[in-house]
């Protein structure tokens, strides 16, 4: 552990602010209200997906590319995480219309033909077992999927814009057993529900908190353009920047208020004086790169737009989405703040930094709340 000289300083102490978003719902509906906000999306205490990253979201034909799940399970933070079954299905490859749900119809039959006993298509199709360690979650499960060479070629090419191809990669993670699904639309629409489940011990489907499918897409294109993923290289928490080791996770002191005192808005909100803020700031440079298909009002070529999100099991942030690349500004400041839960333990963080063009990069860190 770290000595306290090296702890994180506080900006000042702190009189606990309600959610923006709850507190202006209520009080443009309602006016002044008593009750409690909602949690927020960074607040991580259920099965979540909280990234997937490519390491070249734009490849080119005959590439291998590779997929990168971050994923956590924070919903019984007293029992720690549960196993979490991960699937990841490739090989749907320019639907029409770039219509993701028409790949469904191919998902259920390679699922089929598993439930039949049939050999997995082991280049399309991988199972991993993501489990807790004595260190904690490991949080990552890849899969690596080769494009075809005619992904573009197989396209004419159309009238106006850049000649692609795109590739859509489908993936589920369950805190039970991966089962096929039906292939219905019970609402009667276009798009029929995701063709996979996920099953309790007793066969009964699971919920959002513990399952969550999802898809993620690769472009080529004939042009040969290429997006390089924002690159976050840390977190920094006051004064200094976070460990990925947990063992060397500096210390904080905790907040008295409890989750539901916090989150309390109005009359019903409670103060104290010994929680602090702590300045958040996650390690992204400028990293914007020029897009091609970005024009301004003279045509000019203008950069693409880089954002990061955050995410913790414990504590709460002032923002939990913040602009690190403008379009046209450039570089953005992006320093919000970060208060200790009431509990003492350990805390992890994750960053993700984004681009508009699917690039994404994660980081986990830790700190310790005494």
């Amino acid at each position: 552990m770290l000595p306290r000289s090296t702890l994180p300083s506080p900006r000042r102490p702190r009189r606990y602010r309600r959610a923006l978003l709850a507190a202006l719902a209520f009080g443009l509906l309602f006016g002044p209200s008593c009750a409690a906000s909602f949690l927020p999306s960074s607040y991580v205490n259920s099965l979540r997906v909280l990234a997937v990253t490519i390491d070249a979201p734009y490849a080119a034909p005959g590439d291998e590319v590779t997929f990168r799940m971050t994923v956590h399970d924070g919903l019984d933070p007293e029992n720690g995480p549960r196993a979490i079954q991960v699937v990841w299905i490739g090989g749907c490859f320019d639907p029409e219309g770039d219509r993701y749900y028409l790949c469904f119809q191919q998902l259920a039959e390679t699922l089929a033909g598993l439930a039949g006993g049939g050999p997995p298509p082991t280049d399309l199709l991988k199972l991993d077992i993501v489990a807790p360690t004595s260190s904690g979650m490991p949080d990552l499960s890849s899969f690596t999927l080769r494009l075809p060479d005619d992904l573009i070629s197989r396209r004419p090419p159309p009238v106006s814009g850049p000649h692609y191809g795109i590739g859509y990669v489908f993936f589920a993670a369950c805190a039970g057993t991966l089962a096929p699904g039906e292939l219905t639309s019970p609402s009667g629409g276009a798009v029929p529900d995701f063709p996979i489940k996920c099953l309790d011990a007793n066969g009964q489907a699971q919920g959002p908190e513990s399952f969550v499918p999802g898809y993620t897409q690769v472009y080529a294109f004939a042009d040969g353009r290429s997006n390089t993923p924002p690159t976050v290289s840390g977190i920094r928490l006051g004064d200094n920047e976070l460990p990925e080791d947990a063992a060397l996770a500096p210390t904080v002191p905790r907040c008295p208020l409890s989750a539901d005192d916090r989150r309390k808005s109005g009359c019903a909100r409670p103060t104290d004086d010994a929680c602090v803020e702590l300045d958040f700031e996650v390690l992204i440079g400028d990293v914007a790169e020029v897009d091609p298909d970005s024009k301004g009002p003279l045509g000019e070529t203008r950069r693409e737009v880089v954002w990061e999100s955050h995410f913790a099991d414990g504590g709460d942030f002032a923002s939990d989405l913040l602009l690190v690349s403008s379009s046209e500004g450039g570089p953005q400041p992006h320093v919000t703040s970060w208060t200790p839960p009431a509990e003492p333990g350990l805390v992890t963080f994750w960053a993700v930094g984004r681009d508009q063009r699917g690039g994404a990069s994660v980081v986990r860190r830790f700190v310790r709340v005494e």
